[in-house]
């Protein structure tokens, strides 16, 4: 080839302008004239890295160290593309190589920390963080991965104050101010988060996720300034296939199981892609007992614990051998109560991927259940190489996984209809009445509650919902305006999430003429007492599309009636399907007109109310037979193991 020195610098010049295609091009027919060159190998393996084409960046990266093994970089890039598949073990040696050839490498120094970082070795982690930071102690990104590591270690204080160094060097620098962003989500400190939300907006709109993770908080405080705008730019994002909101946000966002499982798909295709790993059909090994385990981030006192509680103690141990495995942030005393129902109970926070697994397939487990789905604290990666032949998405994140690795999902013919079968990747199983676990026996308190003690009217039709503050939307918040006009002696009771969220549906009420006095937000309590407190509710007033879960277990459990509105997704028809399993289908409405319409007529009709109220008290023991429920799953089980 005539001109080679000056292709390959005009490739070179096309490599660092960023317009990658057109260099890797010209490097391939380079290649075709010299083959023998290690520099255009190293150089193509560096542009797919960048592309995040991994597996074409190993191969290309491999073959330039065939040909110059002498070269670190060569090591240190293949040991990045490794790592973004996840082969941490291997990385190591690639960056350990590199550090041998020149033992001053910054990159491969803070590389072999993330490594560490990744594979759980905090100590190791630190020791190369430490020995960066001697050599480059201004390195920005070197300060945002020594944050992350903090943040991994649950010392959100150390990651703050690491993020904030990085960004006293680089103040526009995204990954540092969204990490921020993230540890007061998580926290709960929703101003602060909404800030530097912003903030990452401002400076990168297409930031991975950012836009989903603004709407959420924004949700929280129930601020719905460019609400509609919002919206519209997330459905234009997931049509486009774009990273614009993450799985579980969307699902109080709107009433399309399509979209979910679109939007589902997109965040599956970037989170997992980058583990390689082999889907070798695991297949059941036959015992005389079936072995089921139970994997989730909320073995504490949460929720999805509450609700399931009762089936791990009821499990027929003799025919079943029960097994936790635990990735949660918090121990408590619940967390150690449960442990007595499992065979064996593993804290696997620490493990690493290959480990769960090869912890798993040691105990020859052959169903497991996935707890915690697409929510907060997952660790969804152990289910790619298959910790049991049989995988089900069950109780924690309510939607399809959107997966090729979750076989089932736990459903019942109200909650997923056969004709919205399509929307999950997941294959149906149907419980024979609702879906919904419940614990038969829950303790409420004993504390004596009047409506005076919560400052509620003592004339007046108590319209409630203690649902979260995320899933009320401006529909279901004018509805309930709506409702409370045409009701006489009505009041809102509504739970105080915070304190943003309240003096901004107060300044709603308003704006939409209601009398704020008519709007009344009840304390937070000791969970006992709050579900003492459901007695003192007339009606209780369900969100959509995220309907209350456990929120409207507790209201049937209380003899309060519940309205909700069924869309077609999986969050919308959740309290539907709690009330079809007690007969009590008049209470679920198909649109907001007649949501509205239903919900005065109970408040104005007191013989109908009256009927309704005590049929719920007849049927609702229906939900809390947990021997029951757990029989019924374990006949689902054993069907699945041949």
């Amino acid at each position: 080839m005539k001109n080679f020195q000056e292709n390959l610098n005009n490739a070179k010049n096309l490599h660092k302008s960023g317009k990658i295609n057109k260099a890797i091009n010209i490097y391939k027919k380079l290649l075709k004239f010299d083959n023998s060159d290690a520099q255009i190998y190293y150089l193509i393996g560096t542009a797919f890295l960048q592309k995040k084409n991994y597996v074409e960046s190993i191969n290309y990266l491999n073959q330039a160290i065939r040909k110059k093994n002498n070269i670190p970089v060569y090591f240190n890039n293949l040991g990045i593309a490794l790592s973004q598949l996840n082969q941490n073990e291997d990385a190591l040696k690639n960056y350990k190589k590199a550090l041998e050839l020149k033992p001053d490498l910054i990159d491969a120094i803070i590389n072999s920390g993330i490594a560490y970082k990744k594979l759980f070795k905090y100590k190791e982690a630190i020791k190369y963080f430490d020995k960066s930071l001697k050599i480059d102690p201004n390195n920005h990104l070197l300060l945002n991965n020594i944050g992350n590591l903090y943040k991994s270690l649950g010392d959100t204080e150390e990651a703050h104050k690491f993020y904030d160094r990085a960004l006293k060097i680089k103040d526009d620098y995204c990954d540092s101010i969204n990490n921020k962003a993230e540890l007061y989500l998580q926290k709960k400190d929703f101003k602060k988060a909404l800030v530097y939300f912003e903030k990452v907006i401002k400076i990168n709109p297409k930031f991975t996720y950012a836009l989903g993770k603004l709407i959420h908080t924004k949700k929280h405080l129930c601020d719905w300034s460019d609400y509609d705008l919002n919206l519209d730019k997330v459905l234009n994002g997931i049509n486009n296939k774009e990273t614009v909101i993450e799985p579980f946000p969307m699902l109080s966002l709107i009433d399309d199981p399509d979209l979910q499982l679109k939007n589902a798909i997109i965040y599956n295709n970037l989170e997992f892609k980058k583990y390689n790993y082999e889907d070798n059909n695991l297949k059941s090994i036959k015992s005389s007992k079936i072995r089921i385990g139970y994997y989730g981030a909320e073995f504490f006192n949460h929720p999805v614990l509450q609700l399931t509680k009762d089936i791990f103690k009821s499990h027929d141990k003799s025919k079943f051998e029960i097994y936790g495995f635990f990735h949660g942030p918090v121990k408590d005393k619940m967390h150690f109560e449960i442990q007595k129902y499992f065979k064996k109970f593993f804290d696997i926070n620490k493990n690493s991927v290959e480990e769960v697994v090869e912890l798993s397939r040691s105990l020859k487990i052959n169903i497991a259940i996935n707890l915690t789905g697409h929510t907060a604290d997952s660790k969804n990666s152990i289910y790619l190489s298959r910790v049991a032949p049989v995988q089900i998405s069950f109780v924690g994140y309510s939607g399809t996984m959107g997966t090729n690795f979750m076989d089932y999902i736990i459903g019942d013919e109200f909650l997923i209809p056969k004709k919205n079968y399509k929307f999950y990747t997941e294959k149906v199983l149907n419980m024979p009445n609702c879906f919904f676990p419940g614990p038969n026996k829950i303790i409420v308190s004993e504390k004596k509650f009047s409506r005076k003690t919560v400052n509620l009217p003592e004339e007046s039709f108590v319209f409630g919902c203690f649902n979260s503050s995320y899933k009320i939307t401006p529909e279901i918040f004018t509805a309930w305006m709506s409702i409370l006009k045409l009701t006489n002696k009505s009041v809102l009771w509504l739970l105080d999430n915070n304190q943003i969220a309240s003096n901004n549906l107060i300044n709603e009420a308003k704006r939409q003429g209601v009398e704020t006095s008519r709007i009344i937000f009840a304390e937070k309590v000791y969970y006992d007492e709050h579900l003492k407190r459901f007695e003192l509710m007339d009606l209780s007033l369900d969100t959509f599309p995220y309907n209350g879960h456990t929120t409207t277990s507790e209201a049937i459990r209380s003899g309060v009636p519940t309205i909700t509105m069924a869309g077609n997704s999986f969050t919308s028809r959740v309290a539907g399907s709690l009330l079809n399993g007690i007969g009590l289908n008049e209470l679920i409405s198909t649109n907001i007109k007649e949501y509205i319409s239903l919900a005065c007529e109970l408040a104005s009709n007191k013989s109908k109310y009256q009927s309704i109220k005590k049929k719920l008290e007849e049927n609702s023991k229906i939900l809390f037979d947990s021997k029951k429920y757990t029989k019924d799953l374990e006949n689902i089980y054993e069907n699945l193991v041949v």
